[in-house]
């Protein structure tokens, strides 16, 4: 027999994918881009060491977004802190996407691309944590986790 409290709204459900999706291809985009450095040392013609910035800058810069989760979570919408991190990672996908043979270009639209990410990841366990009846918490955050 399921307790009334275990149910969840469809819009809550729905924002939990949405996030976890969003969180999802951002940590793609981070591991992905490790195979390519060999392809892109030739094709910007830079050291291997200054390729290893793409994927260090991207780790660095989701670490301090996710430090403020905090503060940004306290002041905005959770919607618009979605709408925002989805809207940075687009915007670093096209500079990357469209970066001419200069690899300062691609860094950058990494770095923002990370930004998005860095947004999203803490509101996906933030979402979790206050819709989701803690009957079903483990479930989603395993789900979040993977």
């Amino acid at each position: 027999m399921q307790n009334s409290s275990d149910k969840m709204a469809t819009k809550d459900v729905i924002a939990i994918v949405a996030a976890a999706l969003m969180a999802f291809l951002g940590v793609l985009i981070e591991t992905a881009m490790n195979v390519t450095f060999p392809t892109l040392t030739k094709q910007f013609n830079v050291p291997l060491a200054t390729v290893q910035w793409v994927t260090t800058g991207y780790l660095l810069m989701v670490s301090i977004i996710i430090v403020c989760s905090a503060y940004i979570k306290g002041r905005f919408k959770e919607r618009n802190i979605f709408i925002t991190g989805v809207i940075f990672s687009i915007v670093g996908d096209l500079i990357c996407a469209l970066a001419p043979p200069q690899f300062t270009i691609l860094l950058l639209g990494r770095l923002i691309q990370a930004v998005g990410t860095g947004i999203v990841l803490p509101l996906l366990f933030n979402i979790i944590l206050e819709r989701a009846p803690m009957a079903k918490r483990g479930i989603f955050m395993g789900i979040g986790g993977a």
